[in-house]
């Protein structure tokens, strides 16, 4: 289109913009006067008056900040620009153009005089077609930086805001994630939503049994369960991604992960994990984890934390699936060789009659390395197995000699002088702290010097310290046993429901074993789940027999 019609001749756009973040839909007044609808109507009233001007495009950037010029109807207009088919930009007022006073200034005074564009605002009564005056050199810019500190003030208010929303627990995000909605009657609020909470489970669970976080994504896909980005617009959210490639959003192993590795399932909210440095700059940074706001139970869970510390351990470990396969072997990630500490990994002896898997220790093959510890895997899935079995076996009697010994005339404070954990602890206090007399001895008859006195004696007072610390937790503890309360019996109901298994699965390894320690003579050891419970209850076991004579029917535990 020409636009040199005539000298007096203008083909102009029509700006309007709002946005929440400049504070533009904070109230409701406000709300109202900056409306979309409210601009336009301004708008078309001036050109209803002013028939030189001819309306060319409304352009409309609804829900964009003022604070930067990266807005694609307002890139779209300086196109046109460029292109010749505008020479006029009328807004309501600055702050529509933009509320950023370096840049909006530098659009009025530079860029649209060079571009040769008559620029209009009309609540400002400022037309740079009209011959300019002393006092508009002073107007204009007084006016953007007033929109500029709105912009700033508002952005202030706003952070402080949604600080004090996060450290309350109250969700700030603007979409829920799988597995959950935002409560109808309470937006900062997230309640279950059933079907994708099942589908979250789901995931858990396939993950414990062994598939990998690209077999997991595979079966979803193959079963035809929409992925997270697929289920928000199914259900009618208006959320956007810029990772999207197809039509239809696929699961992928990085949406799966992204799924187990989120502690919102757990009932846990993490927020303010992410941060920009001012109002100006939008690129975000990471924020230090000690800086996030954290609170546990803002909302219910959807896994357990059994289920998601179990997952979180197995992705700590390097493990993945071999070729061909979908699953994880049982055991992998959790062995261990005995002298180096190091890995063990799997290998296939296919060039075998009879192919196997095998373990080796991963230090094997350096010069100074360690010595293979080869094993084959059949041979210790069998082995830790028994042990599994033998462990629930030991844990059962432990709970029936509990039991018994619940019934017998014994007291706390006996309990007490007769441990020998305590003991020791007790006798490591008055170690240091005669070591602690003897230092100040040394030091006044001149044998030390005052830095040493002053540093042997700070670690003198701290060994007493953490013998002090062990000593009311071992008493506490005792107490407890004591007392009989149901918490301490936990980790023994944890291992009673496998007391009938069957076989070894990738589910049960996970959640009853730490670590497995493998020897070159093919010996194994196995550190098991709640191993600190478990010492704790057999030396208050041995205390009670030390005091109480054991009846005929008492049964021992060895």
């Amino acid at each position: 289109m020409d636009t040199k019609q005539a000298t007096l001749h203008y083909i102009c756009d029509m700006y309007l913009r709002l946005s929440r973040e400049d504070g533009d839909k904070e109230d409701g007044n406000k709300s109202e006067s900056d409306s979309i609808a409210n601009q336009r109507d301004l708008i078309s009233a001036f050109l209803e008056k002013h028939p030189e001007i001819t309306l060319h495009k409304v352009r409309i950037d609804d829900g964009y900040t003022g604070v930067n010029f990266d807005r694609p109807d307002f890139i779209s207009m300086m196109e046109s620009v460029k292109n010749k088919e505008i020479n006029c930009i009328i807004v309501k007022d600055f702050s529509r153009l933009g509320r950023n006073f370096i840049e909006t200034g530098k659009y009025i005074e530079k860029i649209f005089p060079f571009m040769g564009v008559r620029f209009i605002s009309i609540n400002d009564d400022y037309d740079s077609a009209k011959p300019k005056t002393a006092s508009d050199n002073l107007i204009v810019p007084v006016k953007n930086l007033m929109n500029d500190a709105y912009c700033r003030d508002i952005s202030i208010k706003i952070r402080s805001q949604l600080e004090i929303k996060r450290r309350k627990g109250q969700f700030i995000a603007p979409f829920a994630a799988f597995g959950y909605l935002k409560d109808p009657e309470d937006r900062h609020h997230l309640i279950v939503d059933e079907f994708a909470a099942g589908v979250v489970q789901d995931i858990f669970k396939l993950f414990l049994n062994g598939y990998s976080a690209q077999a997991i994504a595979e079966y979803t896909n193959k079963r035809g369960i929409p992925s997270p980005l697929e289920y928000k617009r199914l259900i009618g959210s208006n959320y956007q991604s810029p990772f999207k490639r197809n039509p239809k959003a696929q699961w992928t192993a990085v949406t799966v992960l992204r799924i187990l590795k989120n502690p919102l399932y757990i009932g846990v909210l993490e927020q303010g994990k992410r941060s920009s440095p001012n109002y100006k700059v939008k690129k975000q940074f990471a924020v230090p984890q000690e800086q996030w706001a954290v609170l546990e139970n803002t909302h219910e869970p959807i896994v357990s934390r059994d289920t998601f510390e179990n997952t979180a351990k197995i992705l700590r470990t390097d493990t993945r699936t071999a070729p061909g396969e979908e699953t994880l072997f049982p055991l992998a990630g959790l062995l261990y060789c005995a002298d180096c500490g190091r890995s063990m990994v799997r290998k296939n002896n296919s060039t075998a009659s009879n192919p196997y898997y095998y373990y080796i220790c991963s230090g094997s093959k350096e010069k100074s390395g360690c010595k293979s510890h080869s094993i084959r895997d059949e041979l210790l899935i069998e082995a830790v197995f028994a042990t599994v079995q033998a462990h629930i076996r030991f844990v059962l009697e432990v709970e029936q000699t509990l039991a018994d010994i619940a019934r017998l005339p014994y007291t706390g404070r006996q309990v007490k002088k007769t441990d020998e954990r305590l003991n020791a602890k007790q006798s490591e206090v008055e170690k240091y702290r005669r070591y602690r007399m003897k230092l100040h001895e040394d030091y006044t008859d001149g044998i030390i010097t005052r830095e040493d006195y002053i540093a042997f004696g700070r670690r003198y007072d701290q060994k007493v310290k953490e013998a002090e610390d062990a000593i009311l937790a071992l008493s506490q503890e005792i107490d407890r046993l004591v007392e009989g309360k149901s918490e301490q019996q936990q980790w023994i109901a944890y291992f009673k429901r496998h007391q009938d298994i069957e076989e070894l699965n990738r589910k049960l390894a996970v959640e009853l074993i730490d670590r497995i320690a493998v020897y070159e003579d093919r010996r194994i050891h196995i550190d098991f789940k709640f191993q600190y419970e478990y010492e704790n209850t057999m030396a208050f076991i041995q205390c009670v027999e030390r005091i109480v004579p054991k009846p005929s029917d008492h049964r021992e535990v060895v």
